[in-house]
């Protein structure tokens, strides 16, 4: 046999698989050809053309009914310059809707085209899906209205049947154009809990409380308004401060969730939008286990009740929340709201001393074996700051140094529950801030005999490793020494 023929019978088989594969192709798809005419001209629109003719900005209203049920989308105010036509859904008046995927309804009905013509004097529609399809009549100011028809997705991607109500020609058209049609109206209800404001009008949170069960205390924090000055005092420049269960400055990169995450707050998924009696308490909302009050600024408040925190199916953790005023019980991960499950170390920055050390206008040092000794200081930088030790000149960088290695003094947990001991302290730092404008004192008393308590202005708050005190009360007796400080300790 010839390289020729070999060729020739090859490309013949070839041709009966491909032939085979069409006709199982054509098995398998609805028969767009039998109800359609040679002839274009008995179609209401031809290909490419628009089929629904519209200004959408005139849609007052949309009935829709899919199989998830029938809705009302409703306008409430017209676009005007470039804010867009703003509609919401009848009966759900009082939640906050995604009001983009709600305009799309809308919107999208001006860009739909005949992408093809499947049939025209169609009598047999049911295999385009159109025995049960999704239905949606537009109503307009002039009080027109036009009703259509989505039915099945096509074979042919990203494509859709279609049919005008009084045109009895199936069309395709862009899938993405109808899809939003096909949702329930929950399904337009933002999962956004609060929007978040732009930058420039970002609210003041003056004072946020959480109570929760497994804690025997409130958190409070309060809006720090010596934050507005912006002198960003190393660690203790975020904008709030905790001040109960005891007070502590915070973290600035790990408080703001605490602070700030209530807005722009997104939830996963919804638990029931409109909840009666029955959903709330299966919800665990009934008695709370977590509430977080918000009091901003200008005196508004918003309170979230929280769950109970659970584990799902796939293993990830979340709360069933409640904003009050918003009619939602929203799913919302432990990750996003954080007041559920935040511990103390997680959002403060358990900074012992609060002072920048150039903000220090007196610094009085007493301990154990050693005279009080007395630091003046002048000038709020770098370039000016002037220090007397009890009465003479003192070399500035060694004084640096000796509150260096104050500031790091390390708060390891809150002393929560203990009481000032009835003994002197070990040793006794009193601060005057020129910036903060007062005087504080931090005192270190031995509790054991490996921690110590550090008591600040009377208030027992941390404890920390008893081997960091036994190295500042070395330090200090370094000061007159000229020797090189301890900077570590054990």
């Amino acid at each position: 046999m010839t390289k020729s023929v070999k060729s020739i019978i090859a490309l013949g088989s070839a041709l009966v698989v491909l032939g085979a594969g069409a006709v199982c192709w054509k098995m398998f798809m609805p028969d767009e050809s039998s109800e359609s005419s040679s002839s274009e001209s008995s179609h209401a629109y031809g290909e490419g053309t628009q089929i629904i003719h519209n200004n959408p900005d005139e849609i007052n209203k949309i009935e829709v009914s899919n199989s998830s049920g029938d809705f009302n989308v409703v306008r409430l105010k017209k676009a005007e310059g470039e804010d867009k036509t703003l509609y919401t859904i009848q009966g759900y008046e009082d939640l906050l809707l995604d009001t983009s995927k709600l305009w799309t309804l809308s919107n999208n009905t001006m860009d739909v085209k005949a992408n093809s013509i499947v049939a025209e004097n169609c009598t047999d529609t049911e295999k385009y899906g159109f025995s049960n399809p999704v239905t949606a009549v537009l109503h307009y100011d002039s009080g027109d209205s036009v009703k259509f028809y989505i039915g099945d997705i096509s074979p042919v991607a990203e494509n859709t049947y279609f049919m005008i109500d009084g045109d009895d020609t199936v069309y395709t058209v862009s899938s993405s154009l109808v899809d939003n049609y096909r949702l329930s109206e929950n399904d337009f209800v933002s999962k956004t809990v609060l929007e978040e404001p732009d930058e420039e009008n970002y609210p003041i949170v003056s004072n946020s409380t959480i109570k929760r069960d497994d804690l025997d205390y409130d958190i409070v924090i309060e809006y720090d308004e010596k934050s507005d000055d912006n002198n960003n005092r190393g660690g203790t420049s975020a904008a709030h401060v905790m001040t109960e269960p005891v007070f502590s400055y915070l973290s600035v990169e790990r408080s703001i969730k605490v602070t700030n995450g209530l807005f722009g707050l997104t939830a996963d998924d919804f638990y029931a939008v409109h909840p009666d009696e029955s959903d709330i308490a299966e919800a665990g909302l009934a008695s709370p286990f977590c509430t977080v009050t918000f009091t901003l600024e200008d005196k508004t408040q918003y309170k979230l009740i929280m769950s109970e925190p659970f584990t799902d199916d796939d293993g990830l953790k979340y709360h069933y929340v409640m904003l009050e005023g918003n009619n939602i019980i929203y799913k919302i991960s432990t990750e996003s709201a954080v007041w559920g499950t935040v511990q103390l170390v997680d959002f403060t920055s358990q900074a012992v001393f609060g002072s920048n050390v150039w903000d220090i206008e007196k610094m009085t040092v007493s301990a154990e074996g050693y005279d009080d000794i007395v630091f003046d200081c002048e000038g709020d930088s770098k370039d000016n700051f002037k220090v007397k030790k009890n009465n003479s000149d003192f070399e500035t960088e060694r004084f640096r140094l000796f509150y260096s290695y104050l500031i790091n003094a390390p708060g390891e947990e809150f002393a929560l529950g203990y009481t000032v001991p009835d003994e002197k302290p070990v040793a006794s730092v009193s601060v005057t801030d020129r910036y903060l404008e007062k005087t504080y004192t931090v005192e270190f008393y031995n509790n054991t005999a490996l921690k110590s308590i550090i008591v600040i202005d009377g208030e027992c708050r941390y404890i920390c490793s008893k081997s960091y005190v036994d190295t500042l009360l070395e330090n200090i007796g370094r000061i007159d020494t000229g020797e090189e400080y301890i900077k570590t300790w054990k």
